[in-house]
């Protein structure tokens, strides 16, 4: 008796499943509980540039 062949689809769904699985696990094991600490302020003058200076010739 011979064993029938998978479809290619099936053989992708089960690679696919299998690195899902696969980085998962590494995301749990290594990433889950690290953090990075954001400052608003920080972050805003970091997107916005610094604030401009005043010229006091204008004023």
């Amino acid at each position: 008796m011979t064993r029938p062949t998978l479809s290619l689809p099936r053989k992708l769904a089960i690679v696919l499943v299998i690195k899902t699985v696969f980085l998962v696990g590494l995301w749990w094991g290594f990433v889950r509980d690290l953090r990075a600490p954001v400052d608003t302020d920080s972050a805003a003058a970091r997107l916005l540039g610094p604030p401009p200076a005043s010229n006091p010739s204008e004023e």
